[in-house]
Formats: structure tokens, sequence, C-alpha cells
């Protein structure tokens, strides 16, 4: 069965496999495309792209930003991004250092609730990359803390509970003026996390965000049932936006790679159209 998949992770933020392996992961599991799009920074995409070109493989750099906002969690994905853009390389260098600091606050105020975590062991896990919360939880886990990392989130790390600081996150208006400047297309990730009251109190802001220099959305993600794509689906027809779909493949999540749900991939015809859209941006 062929698949795509638009929102990966590997080493370089929080996923568990380096760019080789998790490429090799897809083409065994039917892929015949896939963007990675680790979270603030572009470390992995050199090896990523070198390797996919060398074995044939359709990948898509990519980056997914965490950016400031009030409500709920909004992460941007750049698609398709020139990784060697300078701008862009200074922007993540400097979010890299942030993410460094912030896991040294985590544990230090987890070790002031009582869970003693040797940092050491959280760096080696991040195997260079930038350290993110998903390393400190990892940990926790080895410690005995909770038996799964779905726990820690539910205990720890987050608003109101030990070990939350928070993080440094990029303005809206920033991110898409970087995106478009290496050549990329501005998408907004699992919009549910938004946290909008209604439907149509996102369709408000989704407006604004077109309006600003969004170009697609992520309408078959992990965070969606079929249900919510189906209502995502008609919203980003209405706006002509480019539609794409992710995983948001870790691969410590029990996540499948290519499927937005474990029973449900993500539509191969998200491909030919993603290659479209493309072809045309290219041409303006």
């Amino acid at each position: 069965m062929r698949k795509i998949d638009l929102h990966t992770h590997t080493t370089a933020s929080d996923g568990i496999y380096p760019p080789r392996e998790l490429i090799d992961i897809a083409r065994r599991n039917g892929l015949v495309a896939m963007a990675i799009t680790d979270h603030d920074t572009v470390d992995g995409l050199p090896e990523a792209v070198a390797y996919a070109r060398s074995v044939g493989f359709r990948l898509l750099p990519g980056v997914e930003f965490s950016i400031e906002y009030d409500a709920g969690s909004f992460h941007l994905i750049g698609l398709d991004i020139d990784y060697r853009h300078e701008g862009l390389r200074s922007t993540v260098r400097s979010l890299a250092g942030h993410r460094d600091r912030r896991a040294y606050r985590i544990i230090e105020d987890l070790k002031k609730h009582g869970i003693d975590i040797p940092v050491e062991e959280v760096i080696a896990l991040a195997v260079g990359g930038a350290i993110g919360r998903p390393h400190v939880a990892r940990v926790m886990v080895n410690y005995g803390y909770a038996g799964t990392i779905k726990e820690i989130f539910q205990n720890y790390l987050v608003k109101g509970k030990p070990g939350y600081v928070k993080k440094v996150r990029i303005a809206f208006q920033d991110a898409v003026a970087l995106i478009k400047d290496s050549g990329g297309i501005p998408v907004l990730a699992h919009p549910v996390s938004l946290e909008c009251r209604d439907l149509l109190a996102f369709e408000d802001l989704l407006r604004g965000f077109i309006k600003r220099g969004v170009e697609g959305m992520e309408v078959y993600a992990a965070m969606h049932t079929a249900e919510m794509a189906d209502q995502y689906l008609a919203l980003a027809l209405k706006y002509d936006l480019l539609v794409t779909g992710g995983s948001d493949f870790h691969g410590d999540k029990d996540e499948i790679i290519g499927n937005y749900q474990k029973d449900r991939p993500i539509p191969i015809e998200l491909y030919d159209k993603l290659e479209e859209f493309i072809r045309v941006r290219l041409r303006r």
C-alpha cells in the first residue's frame, strides 16, 4: 500500500530514530514521500536529504515551529524549505540554545519536587540534537516516576505541574517570513491544538492566518478524529489551502508512520496535489 507522511521527527529534535533510519522505516512501510519536520531545528536535514537522494526516496525538508500563542498550542510547519538558508539556520540555532537552557531549568524544578534524574542521561538521549521535554520524560520513565510517557505528561512537565518551564517561541509573522524566505510552504499543524471554542471561532482565526501568509493546513493529523479531519478538510477546500497530513511520528508514542490514526492512512491523493502545488509555486 502506497503512503505519504508530512509530519515526522528524528533524533535532531525529539524523535528516537536518526534521519537515515527513519527514511528506511518509511520505505519499508510503503511510503512514497515523507517530510522530516523536527521541532525548531534543521540539523537532521543534511543527512536526511543526502541519504534520501542516494536511495531515490522523495523527501521534503521541513521544520516545525512552536509559535507564540495565548490559548492552546500553535505549531507551524515549514514544508519543502531550503534548510541551507542562513536566516533560517541562524534562527533555529538561537531556538536550540533556548531549548537546551530550558531543559536544565526543567530538571532543576523537578528536583525541587523530589524528582531526581541525571541531566547526563537526558543529554545522551538527545543524541546531540536539541533537548526537549520528551527526552526528560523518557528518563523519568526509566527511573520509575511513571509507566509511560503519556503518564509523565499528565502529571509533570505541563503548566501547573512539577517541571513546567515556559518555552521560548518564535512570533507567528517571523516564522511565516522565514519559511517563505527559505522557499517553503507555511502549513498550520494539527489545528485542533489551537483549542478554539468551536469551528466558527477557528474559521475566523484561520482567515486571519491566511491573510498573514499561511498556505496549507494539516487536515489529517494524529490529534484529529476522522470527524475532525472531515471538518477541517471542508475548511481547507473552502479557502483553497494545500491539504496535508502527518502521523507526528516520534517512534515511541505507538504511532504508525503514514497513518494519522492507527487504522486510517493519510490519503495518498495528497501526494499528487502537493507536487502540483510545488510546481505551480516554482513557476510564480
